[in-house]
Parts: C-alpha cells; structure tokens; sequence
C-alpha cells in the first residue's frame, strides 16, 4: 500500500469514527460498541485496500495511553480499599478463564498442544478496559462493584501478558515449571510498581517546574510511554509501571497542573463528582 493510499485510509477512518461516535450518542449506545460495529462493517466493504500493522506497534501506541487515562480517573481511596477482591479478579479470575478455555480448546481441538491452547485463553481471558470504562460509565451500579471492574480492568492485562508470554515460551522449548512461572510472574509485578513509582514521581517533580498548560498536558501523557516502555526494556510489566505512574499522576494533580489545565480536562467529558467520589462524565 502506498504512503498515499494509507493516509486516505485513515482520513477515511477518522470520518467513521465521528460519525459512529455521533451514532452512538443519539442511540444512547456506549461508542465502544459502535466503533466494534463499525469496524467489522468496515472490514466487508468491497475493494478497500488492506492495511498491515504489527501487533507489537498497536500494543506499544494504543495501550499505554488507555492505561494511564483509566489510572489517573481512579480514586485511589477505593482502589486500595478493595485491593484485595480486585487482584481476585485480576489474577484468579484471569487465571481461572485461561484455565477453562484451555481445556476447552484442547477438547475441540485434541490435536492442539495445551501450551498453544492456553496461550488462546490467555488472549481472551482479560476484558477489556476500554469497553469496560464505556459502559460502566453508562450503567448506574454500587460504588463497591464500580471500584472492583475498574481496578480490575486496569491490571488484568498485566496478568494476561504474562500467562501469553509463558504459554508461548512453554510451546516453543516443550518445558514448563509452574513455580519458576510464580516466582517470574511476582518479579514482573513488583519490577513494575518500582519502576511505575520511580518515574511517577520523577514526572511529578518535572511538572511542577512546568508553567505551560500545554506542556503539562503533553509531558503527562507522554509519561505513559515511557513508563511503559521503560518497564518492559528492564523485562517488568510495563502494563502495571504505567497504571502505577498513572495513579501517582491523578493523586497529585491538584500539585503540579492548574485550575486552567483542570478545566480544560473537565471540558473533554469527565469531572469529580462528589457524591459518589469517582470520575464521572459530563
């Protein structure tokens, strides 16, 4: 595909993604499920050229973003209190689903290695956080049950990534040892909350010296991307590095951004509501 051709393409695709999102809005839809939509429908439209992207280039552009926006929103006083029934989900239930469509699979499939049958769980065994922030943003549901989706949305990935990686790595070399995986998959985590919280904070003291609204806003997001790639270049979880860097961000913002960035944040759809003490859209 030309450079040309590939431009045109994605011109098209902004073009869908405000018509699908104004879509969304009249029918009262979450605009994650009319992206879904639109993109399947997309897909079938004759004669529209194919683009290629690397899996690992989607992974590092989209997901580190998506993170930290979920972690910067989250409270942290009910993150904390209902730590322990998030990683719950996070990780046993995680594991629990890669589990049975494992066995599943491999019961379709008998052929199939249960290395590759549990790597396929491992794919599909996270929910995702974006449809999941869509609709719960939507849906009028108990403080305790929000706080517990959203905090599991945020770290689940973590936990499926590292159930891939070890899947492949056991389909690839035929070996498998489950205590060297537990212990592989604590360093990851812990590695991955050191370094969130080293460069959270080192972004912190940067943005306090910042007076630029725009700067603020533009070395704040770039702080996801380098957490996560960070992480990930010292073999940790950069998925939990950039929840961790975005939640030291969203517990003090009030430090280092202004009432001038903070309005401008609460223009783009989301502000504080004191009643239920979460981000809530406008």
């Amino acid at each position: 595909m030309s450079p040309v051709l590939a431009f045109k393409l994605v011109l098209l695709s902004l073009i869908a993604i405000i018509a699908l999102e104004l879509l969304a809005a009249k029918l009262r839809l979450p605009p994650a499920a009319a992206f879904l939509v639109g993109g399947i429908a997309m897909a079938f439209v004759p004669g529209l050229p194919a683009m290629e992207l690397s899996p690992d280039l989607v992974l590092l552009v989209f997901l580190p973003p998506l993170l930290m926006d979920g972690a910067y929103f989250s409270v942290w006083d009910e993150f904390r209190r209902n730590l322990t029934g998030i990683l719950m989900l996070a990780i046993g239930a995680v594991l629990f689903t890669t589990f049975i469509v494992g066995v599943v699979v491999h019961l379709v499939v008998p052929g199939l290695p249960w290395a590759a049958c549990f790597a396929l769980g491992a794919i599909v065994s996270p929910p995702d956080a974006v449809a999941a922030k869509a609709v719960l943003e939507r849906v009028a549901l108990p403080r305790r049950l929000m706080a517990l989706l959203e905090g599991e949305s945020l770290l689940n990935d973590a936990t499926g990534l590292v159930l891939y990686r070890f899947a492949v790595a056991a389909a690839l070399t035929g070996a498998f040892s489950l205590e060297h995986a537990a212990v592989d998959f604590f360093v990851l985590a812990l590695g991955g909350i050191a370094v969130g919280i080293a460069i959270g904070f080192a972004v912190v003291r940067l943005l306090r010296r910042l007076s630029d609204d725009y700067l603020l806003i533009t070395a704040a997001v770039l702080s996801s991307w380098v957490s996560y790639i960070v992480g990930e270049w010292l073999e940790v979880s950069g998925v939990i590095a950039t929840v961790t860097t975005g939640m030291i961000l969203g517990w003090h913002q009030h430090q280092v951004f202004s009432a001038s960035a903070r309005r401008a944040a609460r223009r783009s759809g989301r502000s504080w509501c004191s009643c239920s003490r979460r981000w809530c859209s406008s």
